[in-house]
């Protein structure tokens, strides 16, 4: 399964890249993550290790993501297993005086989850929505 928001931030590049790229403030913006802990020495870059814990329909879940692409200004890929396998990128881009943030991901849904493609795919999209809606508000006002 495949997934893609995009939204546009009044702030520029360097504001919301490095925003993002400090997972400890994903819980500012991202509605579903309970807690993040950086798991070694390493805190952001590649080879970064972070555990976060989700929660998912009354369901709480354990995702560890592995940094595997860091370019400042442009790029944050990661590789995630828990719950379920997947590879996203982080993408920012200049856009007059603001960013254009993308997010995409890959997930592998195996058994009764890939049956449930569908549901998941819908349930994911109503959520990035929320949650990029709370990025751009919280970066806007000055975060």
């Amino acid at each position: 399964m495949r997934t893609h928001k995009s939204i546009y931030i009044e702030r520029p590049v360097a504001d919301v890249f490095w925003y993002v790229a400090d997972m400890s403030r994903h819980g500012e913006w991202r509605s579903e993550l309970l807690a993040t802990d950086i798991v070694g020495e390493i805190s952001e870059g590649v080879g970064a290790h972070i555990r976060q814990r989700i929660a998912y329909q009354g369901r709480t879940l354990e995702a560890n993501l592995e940094i595997t692409e860091f370019v400042p200004g442009q790029r944050i890929c990661f590789w995630a297993h828990g719950g379920m396998h997947a590879h996203g990128c982080f993408d920012f881009t200049a856009k007059g005086t603001g960013t254009r943030f993308d997010a995409s991901a890959t997930m592998e849904l195996k058994g009764v989850l890939g049956m449930m493609e569908r549901y998941i795919e819908q349930a994911i999209d109503r959520v990035a929505d929320a949650d990029f809606e709370r990025l751009k508000t919280v970066l806007e006002r000055g975060a």
